[in-house]
């Protein structure tokens, strides 16, 4: 007999089930390109992730960045930007089909608690000096994003040391803020987390008033394209830029039906020339990830582009202009920034 939730059964069997939340974190990771270092009696480092521990009993995660663990299924997706039902086909390696019949029901999901921003700091002048001058933003684009309330310097006091982190904001059509990612204003910290309650459904958005957005993975990126596009002459306020936080298309999805009168998509995910597989095989993530949202979302009926950035990402683009100076302003026009 199938029990069901909401007048649907689960479209996994019990035995489905215990396969996936048995299968082992760290080989899951390992074969979804996640390289494995160091590591201690308990847990073994995943290389170039801050602080992301997994657990060599093989049953979880802990981020000492984040300062927050989980399962195998919420692993595959924070770090994979998967919706759970998704998540659970990567962990059990193929499709979940409803004619199931044996199913069990899932616990429920705790209830997210609201999301609290954290305080402004007195000033955002270690912030803007940071994204104007190390990341070469355009100080216009900074201001405007800290009138909006988007970007800020955060303060917070944790075990008596004073925090300072920029702040990227998400809000809801209502104006309230639902999403909020930290990162160390400094080039020599890899510091980065989202706040407690952050729903990467609503991501950092940059305002237009056309009929097109563009999407990137960070809120960095989505600002330094903006610049790009200055340097050109193009009105940077023209088009719409949303941010995942991730290889994600969550916020886009709720965007689009924020602003149905959006009907083009330029995806701007990461160029990872160099990225590889666990085995060794070559894989660009980034784009790999954008090709694949392309044809999904084309599908839907939107008109789809590809932009990849000719670095690494966009601010890499923006940055390597000021390390070439005068090659600057013509490689901008090279790369074209509109599709």
């Amino acid at each position: 007999m199938a029990v069901q939730q909401r007048g649907r059964p689960m479209p996994f069997t019990e035995e489905q089930m215990r396969q996936i939340y048995g299968t082992n974190i760290i080989d899951f990771a390992v074969s979804n390109g996640f390289e494995i270092e160091k590591s201690d009696k308990a847990t073994v480092h995943v290389k170039n992730s801050g602080g992301l521990y997994l657990f060599k009993h093989g049953r979880g995660y802990y981020s000492f960045t984040e300062e927050k663990g989980g399962n195998i299924v919420e692993f595959a997706m924070h770090y994979l930007g998967l919706e759970k039902r998704d998540a659970m086909e990567r962990i059990l390696g193929c499709r979940a089909y409803e004619q199931t019949v044996h199913i069990v029901t899932p616990r429920e999901k705790a209830e997210r608690g609201k999301m609290r921003l954290p305080p402004r700091d007195t000033d955002d002048r270690r912030v803007f000096a940071y994204l104007t001058k190390t990341r070469r933003i355009d100080p216009e684009i900074v201001q405007a994003m800290m009138k909006q309330g988007r970007v800020y310097q955060a303060r917070q006091e944790v075990n008596g040391r004073v925090r300072r982190n920029c702040a990227f904001v998400g809000y809801d059509s209502r104006g309230m803020p639902r999403y909020c990612a930290l990162r160390s204003p400094s080039a020599d910290s890899s510091f980065r987390q989202d706040v407690e309650n952050s729903d990467k459904t609503y991501g950092f958005l940059m305002e237009g008033r056309s009929r097109r957005v563009y999407e990137f993975e960070a809120p960095i990126d989505a600002m330094s394209h903006a610049t790009l596009c200055k340097l050109q002459g193009i009105d940077w306020r023209k088009d719409y830029r949303i941010s995942e936080g991730c290889l994600s298309d969550k916020a886009l999805k709720q965007f689009l039906k924020d602003h149905p009168q959006v009907r083009e998509i330029v995806f701007c995910y990461d160029n990872d020339a160099d990225g590889k597989l666990a085995d060794g095989t070559p894989h660009n993530h980034g784009q790999v990830r954008a090709a694949q949202a392309k044809e999904y979302f084309a599908s839907l009926g939107y008109v789809t582009y590809i932009q990849t950035p000719s670095q690494k990402d966009f601010n890499k683009m923006l940055t390597s202009l000021y390390e070439r100076p005068a090659q600057g302003e013509q490689e901008a026009e090279e790369d074209g920034l509109e599709p």
